[in-house]
């Protein structure tokens, strides 16, 4: 019997089993390293009101570049007022390293309430400097007594998109950077046609929106605390405020050419998405946005057939500068973060080194300065592309290095609530016609100082 073939297959056997059995070993040993090091790792606690999707690729690539940190996202439970429940969590003990704020005075009442950590250190550790990395406007807004508490990871500026279908039917021109609010005026009257449920309005503007209403010619030209005076007095008697009522007031009913207040509440038109419909639907010519209006253009849902052009915001006068309203989001490390330095590499990845990763998907612009080739391409190719739309005519606008940047926001923040709501209350009474602008703008002073008084007599 020839027993070489039976040797020569038990040999063969006897290997394969070895490698299989010398692989299925090193793949168990590999399995084994990664378990303990993704065991080892840092973990650190993030939590943001967005919905998950669209966080979960910024956190994937966060942990996918970190060998000893895995970031963990957590969202907020949807309630109507999101400030306070995070005021909750974060006065309650919860485990959060990095969280948000919705607007500047969160962050300053957490910074008063001792909730936030003051990053100067890792500031300086990694030497950031935050004036010349986010702008002056940011910078004066978030320097709270002398230190920094937040790091901005998108900003939103504002201009003009347009509809160029509508232009080119009324022979129109299209508007120039160098444009003013009158010229702003006369282009909406010569874009508005028609009547009833078929008109086209030349613009929308929302006189209860506190970036782009009825003050924003006011915000132009005061800028951050404009509203106030100082700490005992507001500024409503500064001749901006009337000259931005009365245009609006009057391309409302002279010029019938911006949809009238009393058509909003019908179609929920104090929803600013929904104002982004009827923009896409063809039912107003120019329409007041911040840029990621051009990632929202791409949606399924605005789905338009015309041409969007983009310019920037009207100038004041043909001798003022073009000013453009700014409002950016920001993040911040609560005292009590158990892993406070692992927090800070997550903020600088979302919100310094990786936007392409993080904010630019989202049509967000980053708010830092950025320097990296690659990093500025792909932001560039996410923020300014879509269908329709001149890459190179909008990101002129947006990086205008001549357009000045302001904050609408305050500093100040004496019975800001009460005075929102006189303000409110006396535009809303101007639009309908009950008050003429200066009766309300007498009245939205008297009343607002009033509450200014007795706030600060309850504080002493």
């Amino acid at each position: 019997m020839n027993l070489k073939p039976v040797m020569i297959l038990t040999a063969s056997v006897l290997t394969m089993f070895l490698f299989e059995t010398a692989c299925s070993s090193d793949e168990h040993l590999a399995d084994k390293n990664e378990t303990t090091a993704a065991r080892n790792k840092v973990k650190i606690d993030i939590w943001h009101w967005t919905a998950e999707p669209g966080m979960k690729p910024a956190f994937e690539a966060f942990n996918k570049s970190q060998a000893n940190i895995e970031a963990i996202f957590h969202q907020f439970p949807s309630t109507s007022n999101i400030s306070s429940q995070i005021n909750s969590f974060l006065i309650s003990g919860e485990s959060i390293d990095v969280t948000a704020q919705f607007s500047p005075d969160d962050l300053r009442e957490r910074v008063k309430n001792n909730l936030y950590l003051p990053l100067d250190d890792f500031l300086e550790e990694n030497h950031i400097d935050y004036e010349q990395t986010f702008g002056k406007a940011i910078n004066d807004l978030t320097k709270i007594n002398g230190h920094y508490y937040s790091v901005p990871y998108g900003v939103n500026k504002f201009a003009v998109f347009y509809n160029k279908q509508l232009f080119d039917e009324a022979h129109v021109p299209y508007p120039k950077a160098d444009w003013t609010w009158q010229d702003f005026m006369e282009t909406a009257r010569l874009l508005t046609k028609g009547e009833g449920p078929d008109k086209v309005y030349g613009s929308v503007i929302y006189p209860l929106d506190n970036n782009i209403g009825w003050s924003t010619l006011a915000i132009q030209t005061l800028g951050l605390n404009g509203m106030y005076k100082n700490d005992h007095e507001t500024n409503f008697d500064h001749p901006s405020y009337r000259q931005s009522l009365q245009l609006f007031i009057d391309m409302q009913n002279r010029d019938q050419s911006i949809m009238p207040l009393t058509e909003f509440p019908a179609q929920k038109l104090d929803i600013g998405t929904n104002r982004t419909s009827l923009f896409f639907k063809g039912k107003f010519a120019m329409f007041i946005e911040p840029i990621y209006n051009i990632w929202r253009s791409r949606l399924p849902e605005y789905r338009h057939d015309f041409q969007m052009g983009v310019v920037q915001m009207p100038r004041i006068d043909a001798n003022a500068p073009t000013v453009s309203p700014i409002t950016f989001s920001d993040m911040s490390i609560p005292r009590n973060s158990k892993h406070p330095k692992e927090a800070f590499e997550f903020i600088q990845f979302y919100c310094l080194t990786r936007p392409d990763e993080t904010v630019a998907p989202k049509g967000m612009m980053p708010a830092a300065a950025l320097s990296d080739p690659k990093v500025i391409q792909s932001v560039n190719q996410l923020i300014y592309s879509a269908p329709g739309v001149d890459e190179r005519e909008a990101k002129q606008v947006f990086e205008d290095p001549n357009t000045r940047y302001v904050t609408p926001e305050t500093t100040i923040t004496v019975a800001k609530k009460e005075i929102l709501q006189v303000v409110s209350e006396d535009v809303t009474k101007a639009f309908l016609g009950e008050w003429s602008v200066d009766e309300a703008l007498k009245d939205m002073k008297q009343r607002s100082d009033a509450w200014i008084a007795s706030k600060n007599h309850q504080q002493n």
